[in-house]
């Protein structure tokens, strides 16, 4: 049985990258604090020019897109932590 956002029983804000989440899944769950934000930050790569806001959580860095919300960014921490450089031969 597949779990809903709503009843999910595990955390995946720290372990997963997720793109144009609802609203909803942007808000702070049980337990996770907001650490810090920054307003006007400028999306360079998907949409060239974009202004929003990143948020800085104990879980993850979530950015928003000022005008239009439902373009956003979910990073989680141990996606972070958990990286890997890899060389690559052209």
């Amino acid at each position: 049985m597949a779990a809903t956002s709503g009843d999910t029983p595990f955390i995946w804000q720290d372990r997963e990258i997720r793109f144009d989440v609802p609203l909803s899944a942007l808000e702070l769950r049980k337990g996770e604090q907001m650490v810090d934000s920054i307003d006007s930050v400028e999306d360079t790569k998907g949409n060239n020019g974009e202004q929003g806001c990143l948020c800085i959580t104990n879980l993850r860095i979530i950015w928003s897109a000022t005008k239009y919300p439902k373009t956003n960014l979910s990073i989680g921490y141990n996606v972070l932590r958990s990286r890997n450089a890899r060389t690559a031969s052209a």
